[in-house]
């Protein structure tokens, strides 16, 4: 794909979450202002199980799948067949966790379980759609997950107000919304299944560092609210999950734009027109760091006039999680550069690593510094993933961009957000301005094709 396909997939993708969000987000306040704090913490614990069980019951079938079928190199029946035995026995597991679960008492943890059968089928869908390129399709069916499961949530807020209305909401949409696949599917022209190829091996030899990566990652994403609940309390965890929340609308066009690049990159097209990576990362340092900095100067004066909670302590945690959103920048595209050439142990080898550094600091930072220190923490993390990822890379022989582009973006953006407290509206310009003197933007090629191309 050449850069300009890449921004209008992306850009289709990104524009049919923001659609859908506007309904989301407007959900979000609505729970905040008809639930506890403690139960908004409870509801970003279960977040937190749905997650980490997301990413361990996956074994990394999406990301190989978008390989794999990207690269034309699988016949239709064969994948179909492989892919349908391995949801069959990831479901039954699951299941039986979930059931465990329940009658361990812990009911949140086993509706977390419970979701993730649905949610992984309607992931291989999502990632079958985007191999072939099918942005409408896959852009429809984003639109169609985040309604469903928005109105199921709305519907259970009118008769109960706890936690365990947007659980079951959430719960019921997974389903509502794999029915909606299948739904599809059978429509579909019908393909003949066939028995798996020697293949198999080369696909279980990308997908299996990416899935312990990913679970490896999870855990990261688990602990911080595991470490806010103990360290911290419940009403804490509440807070973090109001500043989560916030981060997770300015991080889905970083997450849409990872989607599209793993494909991209998976193509054997190599030729003239193909984006590069140093290009793809010069438009994301010019573009997502300012989404991060405007959301973080905004926000905070939005918010409080629809809550009738105090959350401010959220907006300055929201601020230094923003900082993350310049490190996925360059992360992002080593992440599906890694995948794509065989080497994604280099992700999950920098997962590794990110993860001890993060849990040699987090509860010193928490205990000391509170919500602000766990934040940090999390920037730390991944910084030392995208470093190490690096280095790793290099290593082995996988083209990589120079570690001073990062250094001298993480600069500027570091300098920006000093200006957070005194004149947040400031914070864009300082970020050009501090880009220009570290010449930052000394190679303009990626300003010149954004202007050209979209």
């Amino acid at each position: 794909m050449t850069l300009k396909e890449i921004i209008r997939y992306a850009g289709t993708l990104y524009g049919a979450n923001v659609a859908a969000s506007f309904v989301t987000f407007g959900l979000t306040i609505l729970i905040s202002r008809d639930i506890s704090r403690t139960d908004l913490g409870i509801y970003g614990l279960f977040q937190a199980y749905f997650l980490f069980g997301a990413y361990a019951s996956g074994f990394g079938l999406a990301p190989a799948t978008v390989k794999w079928v990207a690269s034309g190199a699988v016949d239709d029946g064969e994948f179909l067949t492989f892919i349908l035995t391995r949801l069959a026995g990831v479901a039954f597991l699951l299941y039986v966790g979930a059931f465990v679960a329940y009658f361990l008492h812990m009911p949140v943890l086993a509706a977390a379980l419970a979701a993730l059968p649905p949610y992984q089928a309607f992931n291989i869908a999502l990632s079958a759609a985007r191999a072939r390129l099918w942005r409408r399709r896959e852009a429809a069916l984003l639109v169609v997950a985040s309604l469903t499961t928005s109105a199921w949530i709305f519907g259970f807020l009118f008769v109960n107000h706890t936690y365990w209305a947007p659980v079951v909401g959430q719960v019921l949409g997974a389903y509502t919304t794999a029915l909606v696949v299948i739904a599809y599917g059978l429509r579909q022209k019908r393909l003949r299944l066939k028995w798996p190829g020697a293949w198999r091996r080369a696909f279980w030899q990308t997908a299996l560092p990416v899935f312990l990566g990913s679970s490896v990652f999870a855990i990261g994403e688990l602990a911080d609210r595991l470490v806010i609940e103990h360290v911290l309390g419940l009403p804490s965890l509440g807070i973090y999950v109001m500043a989560l929340t916030l981060f997770n609308v300015l991080n889905k066009p970083v997450h849409m734009l990872s989607r599209v690049l793993l494909s991209h990159f998976s193509q054997l097209n190599d030729g003239h027109g193909h984006a590069k990576a140093p290009e793809i990362v010069r438009l994301n340092l010019a573009v997502l760091p300012l989404m991060g900095l405007t959301a973080a100067a905004v926000l905070p004066w939005v918010i409080p006039q629809l809550l009738n909670r105090n959350f401010t302590l959220a907006f300055p945690v929201f601020a230094v999680l923003t900082v993350v959103i310049l490190i996925k920048a360059v992360e992002l595209v080593h992440s599906s550069l890694a995948v794509a050439r065989d080497s994604a142990g280099s992700n999950m080898r920098a997962q590794i690593a990110a993860l001890l550094a993060y849990g040699a600091v987090v509860f010193v930072l928490a205990e000391r510094f509170g919500l602000i220190g766990v934040a940090w923490a999390i920037v730390l993390r991944w910084t030392v993933l995208a470093l190490v990822q690096r280095f790793d890379m290099r290593r082995r022989g996988v083209d990589t961009l120079p570690a001073s582009l990062l250094i001298r973006a993480a600069a500027a953006y570091l300098a920006a957000l000093s200006f957070f407290t005194i004149a947040p509206w400031f914070m864009g310009i300082a970020y050009l301005i501090a880009g220009a003197v570290l010449r930052l933007w000394a190679a303009p090629r990626s300003w010149r094709l954004a202007a050209r191309r979209t």
